[in-house]
């Protein structure tokens, strides 16, 4: 959904299927409280998290959410992505979605 709206920013999406796309980017989206109330119990890393851009905020969690049902992934996401925001670092990713965090 990021690369759609930076897509739609930079008035990239075809016309055709723009109509299609607005209503999939103009959703909220709705964090996971768990994932949440785990940031939260750290101070230092929700303090940290609080100054991360919000699209930042959404691609990380949402990695992060993708591994439920996974657990043990789930569990490793969520406990690397705390350890870093802890140190307030921004994870890179891969393939360039670090453009996306803006």
């Amino acid at each position: 959904i990021e690369r759609l709206i930076w897509l739609e920013q930079q008035g990239m999406i075809h016309p055709k299927v723009r109509s299609f796309v607005l209503p999939i980017i103009n959703e909220p989206y709705v964090f996971p409280e768990d994932i949440l109330a785990a940031i939260k119990k750290e101070p230092e890393a929700w303090a940290n998290y609080e100054h991360f851009t919000a699209s930042y905020q959404r691609i990380r969690v949402a990695y992060i959410d993708a591994a439920r049902q996974r657990p043990e992934e789930f569990k490793k996401r969520l406990a690397n992505f705390i350890r870093k925001t802890k140190e307030n670092k921004l994870i890179k990713g891969y393939g360039g979605i670090e453009k996306y965090y803006k």
